[in-house]
């Protein structure tokens, strides 16, 4: 039990520099990113890379989905 407690704590401690990324893009702060906001952010960023990040299909962008599409390199951090 103690492998999955510290398996769950590292990989908290991995997500946290995504989700620093997410409060960034995340202006208005409802836990998902809009196209607009996304666009502010990332210079020529399409509405066809939008759709792509965008797994679930409900038109926003979750901060799952920017964490994980940041976490799977997706998404290029913000300042690279």
């Amino acid at each position: 039990m103690r492998r999955v407690a510290f398996g769950a704590l590292l990989a908290a401690f991995a997500a946290l520099p995504a989700l620093a990324e997410v409060e960034m893009i995340d202006t208005d702060g409802d836990s998902m990113a809009s196209f607009d906001e996304m666009a502010a952010v990332y210079e020529g960023f399409t509405e066809e890379q939008y759709g792509a990040l965008d797994t679930d299909g409900d038109g926003l962008l979750s901060d799952e989905e920017l964490v994980a599409a940041i976490d799977g390199g997706t998404l290029e951090t913000l300042g690279d």
